[in-house]
This record gives C-alpha cells, sequence and structure tokens, in this order.
C-alpha cells in the first residue's frame, strides 16, 4: 500500500496542535507556581514528600503571646499551629496530599493534653483519611506551616494557599486574622515581614 500525503485539514490540525503545546505547557506551569505559598520556591512546595504527617506520642496546646497577634495556639515546643479558613468547625479536614507537605497536620497517638490557658473542652481529635489522628481546637482541625522553623515564626499567617487563607488560633478557638507573617521576634536574624 503507498503512502498517503495528508490532507490540507490534517496539515492544519497538525500545525494548531504544534503551536498551542508551548501555551498549554506554559498554563501548566503557571498552574504549578500559583500553589506556591509567599516565601517558598515552586520548587520547595511539589517536593515528593510523605504528606502523611507523623503523630507525636500525646499532642498538647500550649499559648504564646506576641503584639502582631494576642495569645495563640502553639504546640509544646512554641511551633505555631494554624487553621484552615476553607474548612468549618467539626466538618473534617480538606488538607491532604501536597497540602499536608505544606501544611503538616498536627497529629497525636494519645488524647491531647491542654497546656496553660488552653481551654481542655475545646480540644479533641479526628481521624484522618490516612488512619492518624488530627488534633482539633474548637472543631478547627490544626496544622503546622512547613515555611515555619523555629518557635514564634508565624510565617503561614494570613497567607492564602490552596484556595483559602490560613491563621493562627486564638485560646478562644477563633481565628487570628490581624497581624501579618513574620519570623520569630527571638530570632537574631528575624524581622517583621521576613
Amino acid at each position: 500500500m503507498k503512502g498517503r500525503i495528508p490532507g490540507t485539514a490534517s496539515v492544519l490540525m497538525l500545525a494548531t496542535l504544534l503551536l498551542a503545546a508551548p501555551v498549554t505547557l506554559q498554563a501548566a506551569s503557571q498552574t504549578a507556581t500559583d500553589d506556591a505559598v509567599a516565601g517558598q520556591e515552586a520548587d520547595e512546595a511539589t517536593k515528593d514528600l510523605d504528606s502523611v504527617p507523623e503523630p507525636v506520642e500525646q499532642a498538647r496546646l500550649e499559648t504564646r503571646q506576641q503584639d502582631d497577634y494576642g495569645p495563640y495556639l502553639t504546640d509544646r515546643e512554641g511551633m505555631s499551629l494554624y487553621l484552615f479558613a476553607m474548612e468549618e468547625p467539626g466538618g473534617g479536614s480538606h488538607c491532604a496530599q501536597s497540602c499536608a507537605i505544606a501544611w503538616p497536620p498536627y497529629a497525636t497517638r494519645q488524647a491531647p493534653q491542654a497546656g496553660e490557658g488552653v481551654d481542655a473542652d475545646k480540644l479533641a481529635t479526628l481521624e484522618r483519611e490516612d488512619g492518624t489522628r488530627q488534633v482539633t481546637y474548637a472543631g478547627w482541625p490544626l496544622y503546622y506551616f512547613s515555611g515555619d522553623k523555629e518557635a514564634g515564626d508565624a510565617l503561614g499567617q494570613g497567607v492564602h494557599h490552596l484556595g483559602a487563607a490560613w491563621y493562627l488560633v486564638s485560646p478562644d478557638g477563633e481565628r487570628i486574622e490581624r497581624g501579618q507573617r513574620q519570623s520569630s521576634p527571638d530570632s537574631p536574624e528575624g524581622s517583621p515581614g521576613d
């Protein structure tokens, strides 16, 4: 059988597909970058890391005070904890896979404890799809931010990521909307806005 010469319509379709390919690749690249958090490089936001949290033996909530935020919740090491505004109190967690890499859930094996200034009646856990128990406060699932490196960092505060904002949590169980993201004021390099 002799080879067929493509018709005009076939040539035009092939040309259109070849011209559209760079635009499609560029759009895909922009989408991946749009999921990055301010202060993170795009490749940091898309690392192939384990999105299943490593639970602590027994979570303990504490409070920390900073002028910009007032009192807010932390773990026993002073690491900031956040809520995701896309979620509802008591409604479960919607943060899995790449979301759980950027915003690791605060997970525990035993029932969490309340430190000073924390209302023990607001403390509970929920079961995540991966089987881990995530700490909740006033019904809000609690998360760390992967960009926070030391106690007092609040670099996740007010960040809009994955469709909604992330906020520190007050001891009353409310989101704290004031103040901007910042490194720990105790850090030698830390200064507001870093």
